[in-house]
């Protein structure tokens, strides 16, 4: 019953025209799937809860709780809080699977694609792994920045397989 009222108010919000961003600056579609959603498309900012998965090409970010920023109806950056939030790339050609988790993430579609793992977060590729208390991480140059916190006494740790490829 829970799921059947929150789709006939999404239903009902689609129909009305607050529409969460249905194409991504580089032509994806996004799919958004949550229980729950308040869109609110005068100041672009929609919030998701309940097992929410957005969907955006090659790539999929999951959560308790998604706060989706837009502009001009494009996406522009995603908020995520979750046990873990859950980032996830397939690669385009034959390489191993891009897996970033963390309490609290941010995604940012553009200028560059990156996505930021806070509080803890653990980036994987294959069997290489790297963790830190804060990951930046560079989708498109591949490039991380990773910060240890002195108070908790995380540091950053990488771990890698020289046999792989990537």
């Amino acid at each position: 019953m829970y799921r059947r009222k929150t789709t006939e108010l999404l239903l009902a919000a689609l129909l009305l025209g607050a529409t969460p961003p249905s194409v991504a600056g580089n032509g994806e579609p996004i799919t958004l799937d949550a229980d729950r959603a308040e869109i609110d498309n005068v100041s672009g900012v929609s919030v998701y809860t309940g097992d929410v998965v957005l969907t955006r090409g090659l790539r999929q970010i999951t959560g308790d709780r998604m706060t989706v920023h837009t502009r001009a109806r494009e996406l522009d950056h995603v908020v995520v809080e979750g046990d873990p939030a859950v980032y996830t790339q397939q690669p385009d050609g034959d390489g191993e699977i891009l897996r970033a988790e963390a309490p609290r993430m941010e995604y940012h579609a553009s200028g560059p694609e990156r996505i930021i793992l806070l509080d803890g977060g653990r980036l994987t590729q294959g069997r290489n792994e790297f963790t830190g208390e804060t990951i930046h991480y560079n989708l498109e140059t591949e490039v991380a920045d990773a910060r240890g916190d002195k108070e908790t006494g995380r540091r950053i740790r990488i771990t890698l397989f020289p046999d792989d490829e990537d």
